[in-house]
C-alpha cells in the first residue's frame, strides 16, 4: 500500500469534501480516504499495482474540482 495526499483547490463547503471522498473511496485500488475540510487535503491509501496518483488526481478533477499538487 502507498500514500498520496493531494493538495485540492479551496473546498468552500463540508458537502465538497464529502462528494470527493466519496468518489475517491468508489475509485479502483483504494484502500481509505480522508478529505480534510480545512486544510482542502485529501489523503488517501491506495494499491500501486491497481491505481496511481494521476489516476486519483483525474477522479477529483472529473467532479470539477482541481488538484494543485500531490505530496
Amino acid at each position: 500500500m502507498k500514500k498520496v495526499t493531494m493538495q485540492l483547490e479551496q473546498l468552500v463547503c463540508p458537502t465538497c469534501a464529502q462528494k470527493i471522498e466519496t468518489a475517491l473511496k468508489n475509485a479502483p485500488g483504494v484502500e481509505s480516504v480522508a478529505v480534510l475540510f480545512n486544510s482542502s487535503k485529501a489523503k488517501v491509501q491506495y494499491d500501486e499495482e491497481t491505481t496511481e496518483p494521476d489516476a486519483l488526481a483525474a477522479v477529483v478533477r472529473s467532479l470539477g474540482y482541481d488538484v494543485l499538487k500531490l505530496i
